[in-house]
């Protein structure tokens, strides 16, 4: 009484369909766990990367912080050469100059593109020590003219206000002759 639809399966092709369910159970489940592996991996691999940039950022705010440092330093010293407040030149301009290869190595090489003002500036800080030297120099020579000027004036009184003595009246020659 069975008919074809109850039709007894074989054992072999029960055994295939085991195998297929395992198999594709197997499959299944690598891909699962590998999805879950990746997932993972990718966030641990982000978060690496955003603890690098965030520690390179940090390593750039305290170059800039330094780098600061170093121009308020130079522009102090350059008012102080501008106002004459030293009494020796030539070891401020030393010190500035020093200061400016400072800031330069805190610049480094590759943050050159993250401080391109403070690169702009050290580029641009000798031509105005130059220029600075060349202005000290000219008020220096300023400062020589105008004491000469100052001392002929005084020599030009002087001989001025002997002259208009009468020198009739100081005169003690012989007397009743």
């Amino acid at each position: 009484m069975s008919s074809n639809r109850e039709k007894k399966l074989n054992k072999s092709d029960v055994r295939v369909g085991i195998w297929k369910f395992i198999l594709s159970f197997a499959v299944l489940s690598v891909v699962s766990f590998l999805c879950l592996f990746l997932f993972f991996k990718s966030y641990s691999i982000q978060r690496e990367g955003i603890a690098r940039e965030a520690d390179a950022y940090k390593e750039l705010m305290r170059r800039g912080d330094v780098l600061r440092d170093h121009v308020e330093n130079i522009y102090n010293k350059m008012n102080q050469l501008n106002e004459g407040k030293v009494k020796s030149e030539t070891f401020l301009k030393t010190s500035i100059m020093d200061d400016v290869a400072d800031a330069r190595n805190a610049m480094g090489k590759d943050s050159a593109d993250n401080f391109k003002h403070y690169a702009v500036l050290m580029k641009q800080i000798g031509s105005m020590l130059t220029l600075k030297n060349n202005i000290l120099e000219v008020e220096y020579d300023k400062k020589i003219v105008l004491r000469d000027l100052d001392e002929c004036l005084q020599k030009m009184q002087k001989a001025n206000k002997e002259l208009k003595k009468d020198p009739t009246r100081h005169f003690t020659g012989p007397k009743g002759r």
